[in-house]
């Protein structure tokens, strides 16, 4: 017991117990607390656990408190709290209870009607596009999962704009109908256009009934004969149909239908997180309620981009409304009444529970009736007659409307939404386990009614297998439980079947005599029918195959058609076609997709004329600038983040620091405008906004033309850090991070960097540059000239023309000094952060260069007639990520796999990888002799090492030689060593798995028979070293064992040899082969005269290939007899004065797949068999391939070249998909599946993540 009062506390405010609920409340709970003696509410919150503000609110009045609340406060008195727990339910109750004369600001699960429509939010853009579509396409079809508002945005989105229409886009009259089970006899009056110059509109809602509650195939097709004809040029007919995503495969059942819709129609998608805010805040803002914030946060978190989910979240905001404190929604009553993912299953249940037993019972008939179950798709509602469901269902259909879980349309009743279905766990498992049982009594129904509508001939009834079957699932229902669930009509058609097939038990007794003389010969027919059955049943299954394929074979053109405008989806549409149909045209849209290096493509949804877009905050942000509105999007999600107002009388001319600023210019001068904040934080005055620091955090401003002042200002607060003046104008400039480094083109001057923390110049080699790098200013002397820094600021790089140079500010020294291939020199330009790589565009292409290596071309791709600008490197958790902005569309892309490789500072002379990918092989020069290595592919790790001596040439190049057995276990390294102060010729065969020399063997003739290229046999015991010499050239061939020469073959030479697998045929890239066994030579133009460069055998030894200097590949059987084919290789990688050379080839273990390397670093994979092209240029990092090898078993390409030794790339079709999964961040959704992959059931492209 609380101790009596022991001092005054301040005065509570009085309260009115008629005033309300809440008041009355409050009023209680004062008498409570004055009959215990009115303890402080310090010595109650000691005992109650809460705070003394808590418990005092809760008698304020000012709102209903919480139950716990009230539940602590009771018991800190002494008082029952159960007691008052259900006083406090009666005031939440009665609180909750909207007044007879208010409406509701949220539907439920109800659709919303033409009179919501100033309730309906979050749909604008989507609802002008679809008036758009509409108006140019006389039918048009809206798609979309079940749940994503299709009917609310007819009625509510559509249909009002038609009504607010002017002139001839007025409609003469809006028919909106759903089709039914017979919808040209019911509908037909309606499709006919009213007289009149107008057009009439027919709106078709829930289109799928045409095929789920429709069987009628006549009846189907002249419905739509019907609705078609607005196609026709004469017709003032318009159409707009709704239909759910899953049933797009079946308007292709329909010629006219499927072209129809091909033509004119609209996805409806998941919203947007703006777009859920607008219609969580919307409504109740409109009603006058206000909205937590945590409560909007939690609705966008739980709806996400989940498609199906807005009329969960509609009936969870409108059991949160009833659950409203006062004039606010909030968390706390949303979580009460279940959230998105509860609320319909926690309302359901409490109507069901309120039923009793009897009611129950006639609920679940009623309900079960309103569902027309799936064949293979989802469970759908069906409409149905107030007669059909009996009289003795009145009281519960009118307690299900109330709690708006059904809705009631003069004699139609219809389960509120779809979402019913499978948000009530109750209501989907009486489903499931009534299904074959709703199946049979929708086809009673439907033969019940033909039955009536033919004067109930005989010849309509049930008979047979069908008839037992309705008998044992209703002809005893009413002996079992007491109820019937079929109507009068459907047990009427019942019982006459019956009836029926007594009778003509009957007269099978007749002639049952007759029958057996007949069983014999039935016998022979039911064997032979067995027999056609089995083979229908086999061609059903090739054609279900044949079916897959040509639905994966249509996917994959797709997804080639996509990769530019859609490259996420058409990255996943690539591995989608490969999980329906293994082949060579799905693997190549899966590989092409690995390749691409554009990762995404976003396109600014909203269009106009005199607009403005800027892409800043380094690629993060797009701004849109229309008249006095400023759009902000997040590029990488696609979401609108913030609308901004500027003043109408200025125009938006650049964009300020991150996403955050603009440039603004009136009438007197240019201003830099903070959007948020709505006001202008600097006025630029004469100047110009000349550079903004990567991080955002200061900007540079300068004089717009002649001499001035420029000034480097911080971000936040407009602070000056730096000033420095200047005589002539600016013709460009740059800052790094934070402005702490400030570059300047003074005109017809050397380039100046600035230390702005210390106000001192730095000095560096740019000082000498030669006057054309700044250039006049005037734009006419080269082009527009451009200084960047890198964001760490160890990098400068001026772009002058068609000329390059990066200088090292730390040094001071020159990195790079390049030219682009364009003729009207670079358009854009900009430094990575970490200063390694510059990115350009100019008038042919954008290109990355490789700043390590003095300026290397490492990344291009063509742009065809795209007008780039805000080229920019986006940071991305380590991610070589680059975007630029063409017109509308910003373009990402994703360079990591391409930029991402270790260049070593010293080349590597020789690289060679062993024919299963396990092992790398280098030489690499080190003073007089070369560093021989041996290395793990998988780990990187050096596993032997060796000093080896130079090797003399022809061409003076001294590298030693290095050769794999072609089982890969050896290998074989051709050098020189001294012996006796004289150079002999070393050969030394390694053991792999050992990592030691297993022998070796030394000869004379290093120098004046030098070897120029080298083969090793299977298991290592014979070697092959071409040698040249002035006698003739001739290929050796050495027993490793022996260490004896045991033939030599005279004629044969070459820079490259090749030995097939079995050892008993060797190839020279100087157009001769050799049996190794007879030791005859034979003169071949394997490349048809073109020099070789390249050499591979199949692992079988059944294919072969040669590699040429222009590119091509040509392609012969494993005897040399005969070509197979020329493929293009990496022919057309460059214009054809600079055609890229062959470097290395490999087959894959079955030889399906040849890799091709060429010496500007492409890599491409071809199918051998059909000799196509597999996908696109595998991403590499540019430098030359020499080496190829497919994985053992890990699904690999390995590639080697002299600066990047070692490259993995996943080629296997899981690996593929895997990489692809984990790039786009997930897979297809359902409805992108159901638009692309209608005639295909849903499948996972990715693995759902743990």
């Amino acid at each position: 017991m609380v101790g009596r009062c022991h001092q005054v506390g301040r005065r509570e405010k009085p309260v009115d117990p008629s005033a309300g609920p809440v008041q009355r409340l409050a009023h209680e709970l004062r008498l409570l607390r004055d009959k215990a003696g009115k303890p402080p509410y310090r010595e109650m919150a000691e005992l109650a656990g809460y705070s003394t503000t808590a418990l005092s609110q809760a008698a304020a009045g000012d709102q209903l408190p919480t139950l716990a609340v009230v539940r602590a406060y009771v018991e800190a008195l002494d008082g029952d709290p159960d007691e008052w727990e259900a006083r406090w339910r009666e005031a939440d109750a009665e609180l909750r209870a909207p007044a007879a004369d208010e409406r509701a600001p949220y539907r439920g699960l109800a659709r919303f009607e033409p009179a919501d429509s100033d309730l309906f939010f979050g749909r604008d853009a989507l609802a002008r596009e679809l008036l758009h579509l509409a108006r140019a396409h006389r039918f048009a079809a809206v798609f979309g999962p079940s749940g994503t508002g299709k009917s609310s945005l007819l009625r509510a989105g559509l249909v009002p704009q038609l009504r607010e229409s002017d002139g001839a886009g007025r409609p003469a009259v809006i028919r909106v109908l759903t089709p039914g089970e017979r919808p040209a006899h019911t509908h037909g009056p309606a499709l006919v256009p009213q007289d009149g110059e107008l057009d009439t509109w027919v709106i078709v809602d829930q289109f799928e009934e045409l095929f789920t509650l429709c069987h009628d195939r006549e009846e189907r097709d002249r419905f739509l004969d019907l609705l078609l004809g607005a196609r026709e040029p004469d017709s003032r007919l318009r159409v707009v149909v709704a239909v759910r995503g899953d049933f797009y495969g079946h308007c292709a059942e329909h010629r006219e239908l499927a072209e129809a819709v091909s033509h004119a129609n609209l996805l409806v998608g998941p919203m947007s997180g703006d777009e859920l805010r607008e219609v969580v805040t919307g409504p109740a803002t409109a009603a006058g309620l206000n909205v937590e914030r945590v409560l909007t946060a939690r609705v966008i978190e739980e709806v996400g981009d989940r498609p199906g989910a807005l009329p969960m979240l509609s009936h969870a905001l409108l059991e949160t409304w009833r659950r409203r404190r006062g004039r606010t929604l909030t968390l706390a009553a949303y979580e009460e009444a279940g959230g998105v993912r509860g609320a319909i299953a926690a309302t359901a249940e409490q109507v069901y529970g309120d039923l009793d037993e009897g009611q129950a019972r006639t609920a679940r008939r009623i309900l079960l009736r309103l569902i027309a179950p799936g064949d293979r798709t989802a469970d759908t509602r069906r409409p149905a007659s107030r007669s059909e469901l009996g009289p003795e269902a009145l009281d519960v259909l009118e307690r299900l409307a109330a709690a708006r879980l059904i809705t009631l349309d003069g004699d139609t009743v219809e389960l509120a939404h779809e979402a019913l279905i499978t948000g009530w766990p109750r209501l989907a498992g009486w489903i499931e386990e009534s299904r074959e049982r709703l199946r049979a009594q929708r086809a009673l129904g439907e033969a019940a009614r033909a039955w009536e509508e033919l004067d109930r001939d005989p010849g309509a009834l049930f008979r047979g297998a069908r008839l037992e079957r309705a008998e044992e699932l209703f002809g005893r229902q009413r002996e079992k439980d007491d109820t019937d669930d079929l109507t009068l009509s459907e047990r009427a058609f019942l019982t006459a079947s019956a009836a029926a097939r007594d009778a003509e038990r009957d007269a099978v007794t007749r002639t049952a005599r007759r029958t057996r003389a007949l069983t014999v010969g039935l016998s022979v027919f039911l064997v032979l029918a067995l027999t056609a059955g089995l083979v229908a049943w086999q061609r059903d299954r090739v054609g279900e195959e044949e079916a897959a394929k040509a639905a994966a074979r249509r996917l994959a053109t797709v997804a080639e058609s996509l990769r530019a405008t859609d490259p996420r989806t058409a990255s996943l549409l690539g591995a989608a076609a490969w999980r329906i149909a293994p082949l060579t045209e799905t693997r190549s849209a899966l590989l092409g997709a690995l390749a691409q290096p554009e990762r995404d493509a976003f396109t600014d949804p909203q269009t106009g004329e005199d607009v403005q877009r800027f892409l800043t905050d380094q690629g993060r942000t797009l701004l849109r600038a229309d008249g006095g509105r400023v759009t902000a999007w997040n590029v990488a999600d696609h979401r609108r983040t913030s609308a901004y107002h500027v003043p109408s009388d200025a125009e938006a001319s650049d964009a300020g620091p991150g996403g955050r600023f603009l440039v603004l210019t009136g009438a007197g001068s240019d201003t830099l405008w903070n959007l948020p904040e709505g006001r202008s934080v600097a006025d630029l005055g004469d100047a110009d906004l000349g550079a903004t620091a990567p991080d955002t955090d200061a900007y540079l401003i300068q004089p717009f033309d002649g001499p001035g002042q420029v000034q480097v200002r911080r971000t936040d607060d407009g602070k000056v850090l730096f000033t420095t003046g200047v005589s002539r104008s600016i013709t460009t400039a740059a800052l790094a991070d934070g402005g702490r480094l400030a570059a300047l083109c003074p005109a017809q001057g050397p380039p100046q960097v600035w230390d702005t923390v210390r106000g001192r110049q730095v000095p560096g080699a740019w000082q000498k540059a030669d006057k054309t790098v700044c250039g006049t200013g005037s734009g006419a002397d080269g082009g527009d000239r451009r200084l960047r820094l890198s964001a760490d600021g160890g990098r400068l790089a001026s772009v002058h023309g068609t000329a390059v140079t990066v200088w090292d500010v730390r040094s001071g020294r020159v990195v790079a000094d390049f030219a682009s291939g364009g003729t009207t020199g670079f358009a854009q330009a900009d430094l990575s952060p970490d200063g390694e790589f510059l990115a350009t565009t100019d008038d042919q292409e954008i290109a990355v260069w490789q700043l390590a290596s003095g300026g290397g071309q490492v990344f291009h791709r063509p742009l065809a007639g795209a007008e780039v600008t805000g080229l920019t490197w986006t940071p991305d958790h380590g991610r070589r990520v680059l975007r630029y902005l063409d017109r509308a569309t910003v373009h990402t892309f994703d360079l990591t796999d391409r930029l991402s490789a270790r260049w070593q500072s010293t080349p590597a002379d020789a690289t060679l990888l062993g024919p299963d990918g396990t092992t790398l092989a280098t030489a690499t020069r080190s003073g007089h002799g070369y560093r021989f290595e041996l290395r793990s592919t998988g780990t990187g790790a050096v596993l032997a090492r060796s000093t080896l001596g130079p090797l003399p040439s022809d061409t003076g190049d001294e590298t030693p030689q290095l050769a794999f057995s072609p089982d890969g276990r050896t290998l074989a390294v051709a050098d020189t060593t001294s012996s006796g102060g004289s150079l002999r010729l070393r050969f030394s065969v390694w053991d792999v798995e050992d990592r030691t020399v297993r022998t070796s063997l030394t000869t004379s003739g290093a120098a004046d028979r030098p070897v120029s290229a080298l083969a090793l046999g299977a298991g290592g015991g014979t070697l092959l070293a071409a040698r040249s010499a002035s006698g003739g050239d001739a290929a050796e061939v050495w027993d490793t064992r022996t260490h004896r020469r045991s033939r030599t073959l005279h004629g044969l030479f070459g820079q490259a040899v090749a030995v097939r697998p079995d050892g008993r045929l060797l190839v020279g890239s100087a157009d001769q082969y050799a049996d190794v066994s007879s030791g005859k030579v034979t003169g071949w133009a394997l490349a048809d005269g073109r020099e070789v460069t390249a050499l591979a055998f199949s692992p079988d030894g059944t294919r072969f290939a040669v590699g040429d200097t222009t590119g091509h590949v040509a392609l012969w059987d494993g005897d040399l007899r005969h070509t197979t084919g020329v493929l293009t290789g990496t022919a057309d990688t460059a214009p054809s004065s600079r055609t890229e050379a062959v470097g290395a080839l490999a087959f894959s273990s079955d030889g399906s797949t040849l890799a091709v390397g060429g010496a500007g670093g492409t890599l491409r994979l071809w199918d051998t068999a059909g000799q196509r092209l597999l996908g696109g240029d595998l991403p590499t990092a540019g430098d030359e391939i020499r080496s190829l090898a497919f994985g053992r078993n890990d699904g690999m390409l390995y590639a080697t070249g002299p600066n990047v030794v070692l490259q993995r790339r996943p080629i296997a079709p899981d690996a593929a998909v895997r990489a692809l999964c984990e790039r786009a961040g997930g897979g297809l959704t359902r409805a992108q599946w159901l638009r692309y992959v209608p005639d295909a059931p849903y499948r996972q492209v990715c693995p759902a993540a743990h």
